[in-house]
């Protein structure tokens, strides 16, 4: 009863990965009709994840991020004017990325990205 008592405590209290730092992704909608590059500056406290997003190829160029990193599982949206226009879920493994986005009227698409070295941030 004590190691599964420590074994959910080791569990429960893990510490998310971390994500912070910036991120430079493609997208494409799922009818392959659209597609561009993002750049995703991310700050972290806990599991919380913040920051802003530079967009190419869409219909707005930079915007506000908020989301959370729960394991190997992250979630954002893309904020304008206070209101989740983009939401962001997928899979965060060391420094890539990738997952899928829906847009407004809730139109999908795939994601990937790559956490760019310190230093070439930009």
């Amino acid at each position: 009863m004590s190691a599964c008592l420590l074994v959910a405590l080791l569990v429960g209290c893990a510490r998310p990965p971390h994500v912070a730092g910036t991120w430079y992704g493609l997208w494409e909608s799922e009818d392959g009709q659209s597609r561009g590059t993002f750049r995703v500056h991310v700050t972290q406290r806990g599991n919380r994840i913040s920051g802003r997003i530079e967009v190419a190829g869409s219909w707005f160029s930079e915007a506000r991020i908020d989301g959370v990193v729960e394991g190997s599982r992250v979630r954002w949206g893309v904020l304008r004017g206070g209101i989740a226009v983009l939401t962001f879920e997928g899979t965060v493994q060391g420094g890539r990325s990738w997952g899928v986005y829906r847009g407004p009227g809730g139109s999908p698409g795939r994601w990937t990205a790559q956490r760019v070295p310190r230093g070439e941030e930009g």
